[in-house]
């Protein structure tokens, strides 16, 4: 079996590896609000193979260690490597006094962090609009797509923020009793603007003019091109099994093609198998898998 061992990264090293990424256009993240970082490298059988960029975070019962960047040479398929890898992280984790460790993986790694007792908690799905292939962005033309009025975008922000809640509990991205999310509570202040900010899309589905579902995403400038984040898409209870779904994501892609999207990204609760399976279906790629642990 593979040895592996986590270890404090040399300043000199942490500098380096920092002005490397930001040459790379993708600087290391700045901590959270309330979060203290650590930079370790990553030795597997005496060799170092890359570091890692661990976040200290109070969490309900103890502390959330997360791995904010895994930046690695070794292959993707050399499973014992990555277990004895995974396995050192967690005992320094639990070094680090962390109740919990999550972590964010290409989805060739989730096996190996699933095999080692890990819990999907999000996917990240993308797709690219190919500007050649927009007649065919919408075959089911059932559902059209409008803006929400003021009222209904007021209703809107007191139902997604339970929608939201609720899915990341259940998926455990948060803790059931960590109380109120200020990282939510302060992107719902945005869409409660009227009239809400340009790059907030809140849309209304439409069935011949009855309200059947609501989505919300937020634009984004990347490399001079225009992305879209995706944050919730629900289908109201009375209009659910009529096979809507793929009519509302047809009408929602040509609606972003047609204001100048590039790429959608949206992240789907690990427990939304069928959601994941809908989104894949209709031509969207995995990008990364979100998986927790409790160390305990």
């Amino acid at each position: 079996m593979s040895r592996a061992r986590v270890l404090a990264m040399p300043g000199p090293e942490l500098a380096a590896w920092r002005e490397a990424r930001a040459a790379d256009g993708s600087p290391l993240p700045e901590p959270a609000r309330d979060g203290t970082q650590e930079a370790v490298t990553l030795e597997v059988e005496g060799v170092a193979v890359g570091g890692a960029l661990l976040e200290l975070t109070p969490d309900v019962g103890g502390t959330r260690c997360s791995v904010r960047v895994l930046q690695t040479t070794l292959p993707r398929d050399a499973d014992e490597h990555w277990a004895a890898a995974v396995a050192a992280l967690e005992a320094h984790g639990r070094g680090l006094g962390a109740a919990v460790l999550v972590v964010g993986v290409a989805p060739e790694l989730a096996r190996v962090f699933t095999a080692a007792g890990f819990l999907a908690t999000m996917t990240g799905i993308g797709k690219r609009l190919d500007p050649g292939s927009a007649p065919e962005l919408q075959e089911d033309r059932r559902v059209a797509v409008r803006p929400m009025t003021r009222e209904e975008r007021e209703r809107y922000v007191v139902d997604v923020r339970g929608l939201l809640t609720d899915g990341m509990e259940r998926a455990g991205v948060v803790s059931p009793a960590a109380g109120r999310n200020e990282e939510l509570e302060e992107r719902l202040a945005r869409v409660s603007l009227d009239p809400p900010p340009e790059d907030e899309m809140l849309m209304v589905a439409e069935v011949d003019g009855t309200p059947v579902g609501r989505a919300w995403g937020t634009f984004v400038e990347r490399d001079g091109a225009l992305d879209f984040l995706g944050h919730s898409i629900d289908l109201f209870p009375e209009h659910r099994g009529q096979g809507l779904t793929k009519s509302f994501l047809g009408a929602l892609r040509r609606h972003a093609h047609e204001v100048g999207v590039r790429d959608v990204h949206l992240r789907v609760y690990g427990h939304a198998e069928s959601a994941r399976r809908t989104f894949v279906a209709a031509g969207a790629g995995v990008g990364d898998v979100h998986l927790r642990k409790e160390l305990d």
